[in-house]
């Protein structure tokens, strides 16, 4: 009979551990929402619906304004006044990195922080170097998602 070990430090290690802990989890792995995948047994806080693809969008509308390729105009049905005049002051701004190029979205995330609203973020880059972006978004009854928030790094 062979002898499997029990615990990661002694498949590691070769013996075992000399504390009262295994060194396995006592966490299950499945959380306690209802509905599981099935796959792993962990299940996500649902992203509200559309989220993703106004992040997204918005993200990269309001990227194609901060370099110049695209009036500030396009972007008055997807930001907040606030964040309207934030991006045009942005927009006609000296900014030293348009010279390394274009921006490019990199990876975005969209997190829930109700039912209607969303904290985003992402990176994007310019040539060699990786920024940040994040943003608040909200759905709003009569105009859809909205961004109404942005802190651009």
């Amino acid at each position: 009979m062979i002898r499997r070990p029990s615990a990661r430090t002694e498949r590691v290690l070769g013996t075992a551990r000399r504390t009262p802990h295994s060194g396995t989890s006592g966490h299950s792995g499945i959380s306690g929402h209802s509905g599981t995948s099935g796959q792993s047994g962990l299940t996500a806080e649902p992203v509200a619906p559309g989220a993703d693809v106004f992040w997204n969008t918005s993200l990269r509308l309001v990227l194609e304004v901060l370099d110049q390729r695209r009036s500030p105009a396009h972007l008055k049905s997807v930001l907040s006044p606030t964040v309207m005049e934030l991006v045009q002051r942005l927009s006609i701004s000296h900014d030293p990195t348009r010279r390394l190029g274009a921006a490019r979205t990199h990876r975005t995330h969209v997190n829930t922080a109700s039912p209607h609203a969303a904290e985003v973020c992402a990176t994007f880059r310019r040539g060699p170097r990786t920024f940040a972006i994040a943003a608040r978004i909200e759905n709003t009854d009569n105009k859809g998602w909205m961004v109404t928030a942005l802190h651009v790094v």
